[in-house]
């Protein structure tokens, strides 16, 4: 995947910008875009953008949402000029990358009283996904997917105690951990965060779904 040149957003100060990191087909971006709609008589104009790795799913999202703007690029390297955005969310995705990396830049991409929004992985969904995964498949798939969910385990460990992450070993370009409560409030203190929640922390996940672990904060400078 090559990243996209910087884009230059629509200069207008009247409009309101969001941008989902790992967006998929943009139904969360959707989500969004209804849930400030609702109840207004005259909402506000507003510029809604999703980045994610997967060319597939976003041409699924430009043909489903054809007002929205799709573009392919990494969480850790965004391609916005510094304070294009108002608000930046995004949904179980940030797992799956550097979380550090990617909330700074996160943080970058933000106006100054801008908010992030975080849907997360917790412990229980990982070790839900090592159970589903060892009952099925032949041997070897088995084997190679409890390679992987140790690695998963081991990396959202690191990052629980050191607020760092590593790649698989034994493929540099995959990245993944589970997060948890503390972690994450340090993760985004790091990156230069503020008024920072993790209060809804529900943690029970049942296959597939993966609970309800959110995490929110504020750029204020």
């Amino acid at each position: 995947m090559t990243s996209a040149p910087a884009l230059e957003l629509n200069g207008r100060s009247d409009v309101v910008r969001v941008l989902d990191v790992g967006c998929g087909t943009g139904d969360s971006l959707n989500e969004e875009f209804q849930l400030r709609r609702r109840g207004l008589e005259h909402p506000p104009q507003m510029e809604m953008v999703g980045v994610d790795i997967d060319e597939h799913r976003l041409a699924e999202g430009r043909t489903n949402y054809p007002d929205f703007l799709f573009l392919c690029a990494t969480g850790e390297k965004l391609p916005f000029p510094d304070e294009s955005f108002d608000t930046v969310i995004s949904r179980v995705a940030i797992l799956y990358m550097d979380i550090p990396v990617a909330l700074r830049e996160m943080r970058r991409v933000l106006k100054v009283g801008g908010e992030l929004r975080l849907k997360l992985h917790p412990l229980s969904f990982t070790l839900a996904e090592l159970a589903a995964e060892l009952r099925s498949g032949s041997l070897l798939s088995r084997m190679k997917n409890l390679i992987y969910r140790l690695y998963v385990l081991a990396n959202g460990a690191v990052f629980h105690l050191t607020g760092t992450n590593f790649r698989f070993p034994l493929a540099r370009d995959r990245c993944e951990s589970f997060q948890t409560q503390s972690g994450m409030r340090r993760a985004l203190l790091a990156a230069g965060f503020e008024q920072v929640d993790v209060s809804c922390w529900e943690n029970q996940s049942k296959w597939p779904h993966a609970g309800n672990c959110r995490a929110s904060a504020r750029r204020s400078s």
